[in-house]
C-alpha cells in the first residue's frame, strides 16, 4: 500500500512545509476487529468456522490451532489470527483486503451467533514504517511533542537521535462526529520495537464503538454499525497514519 497525500491547510497550521508527495511503504501493516461481550471460547475452532461456511475447509484444515478451551481459543490460518476469551473476541490480519475481517465478524454474529451479548467493538489499524535515521525518527516526536514547554529540563534531553525526546504519545477524540459519549478514536505513536536499529515508527489507530447494553440483541445493533463504518474507519486511519509519516520529511518554517 502506498500513502500519497498532498499538502493541506491543516498541515500548514501545524507550522510545517511539506516536501514532495510522501511515499512510505510500511514494513508491517495490519488491521483487526475486537469485540467485547460474553463469549463461549470453546466453540470458535477452525472446524466450527468451516462447518458454517465461514472459512473454506482447506483453510480450516491447515490452521494452526494453539488451543481450544472454555477460557480461551486461539488459531492462525494463512491470513487470519483469531483469539477468543470469555469477554473478548479478536480477529486480525496483515494481509489485504482487510474487509475480509469485517465480513467474517458480521457473518458470524449476524447469521449464527446473533444472540451473543455484545457491548463494544473496535476497528484497529497499525503500521510500523522505516525512516532514514534516528534523527528523522525523533523529528516526528518533536513535531508531535515539542520540548520547549519543558523549560530548562528540555536542554538536558538528548535530541541528537540517540534516545531523548518522546517515547510514547496517545491522543483521543471523544464522541467523534456526534457519536455516543462512549465512542472514541485513539491514536498512539511510538518508536517501533519491530524495526531494527531504532529507525522505525509505530502508529496505531483504535476506532472504538460502544453500546448502551450487552443484552441479547445487542449483536444486531453493533454489527450494523460495523458494516456501516468499517471502510470509512480504515480510510480515516490511513489518513492519520499518512500524516504522521509525512512529518518525517516535513520542514519547520
Amino acid at each position: 500500500m502506498r500513502y500519497i497525500r498532498n499538502a493541506t491547510a491543516h498541515d500548514t497550521n501545524l507550522g510545517l512545509v511539506r516536501t514532495d508527495d510522501m511515499r512510505i511503504e510500511p514494513e508491517i501493516s495490519s488491521a483487526s476487529v475486537v469485540l467485547l461481550g460474553d463469549f463461549n471460547p470453546a466453540i470458535f475452532t477452525p472446524a466450527w468456522f468451516a462447518l458454517h461456511g465461514l472459512l473454506p475447509e482447506r483453510v480450516a484444515d491447515s490452521a494452526d490451532l494453539r488451543g481450544a478451551h472454555q477460557q480461551v481459543t486461539a488459531f492462525e490460518t494463512d491470513w487470519l489470527q483469531l483469539q477468543v476469551t470469555v469477554d473478548r473476541f479478536f480477529v486480525g490480519t496483515s494481509q489485504a483486503p482487510y474487509v475480509r475481517l469485517c465480513d467474517l465478524v458480521m457473518r458470524t454474529f449476524k447469521e449464527y451467533l446473533y444472540h451473543t451479548p455484545l457491548k463494544a467493538f473496535g476497528i484497529n489499524r497499525w503500521v510500523h514504517f522505516r525512516v532514514s535515521d534516528l534523527a528523522e525518527r525523533d523529528r516526528i516526536g518533536r513535531f508531535l511533542a515539542p520540548v520547549e514547554p519543558w523549560g530548562e529540563w528540555a536542554q538536558k534531553l538528548d535530541l541528537s537521535g540517540k534516545g531523548g525526546g518522546m517515547t510514547s504519545l496517545k491522543m483521543s477524540q471523544l464522541a467523534p462526529e456526534g457519536r455516543p459519549s462512549g465512542d472514541q478514536i485513539n491514536v498512539t505513536v511510538e518508536p517501533s520495537a519491530r524495526i531494527a536499529g531504532g529507525v522505525g515508527v509505530y502508529v496505531q489507530v483504535n476506532d472504538h464503538y460502544s453500546s448502551d447494553n450487552a443484552e441479547v440483541g445487542s449483536a444486531e445493533h453493533l454489527m450494523k454499525l460495523l458494516g456501516d463504518h468499517f471502510n470509512m474507519s480504515l480510510r480515516l486511519s490511513d489518513e492519520i497514519i499518512d500524516h504522521i509519516m509525512s512529518l518525517a520529511k516535513a520542514k519547520e518554517k
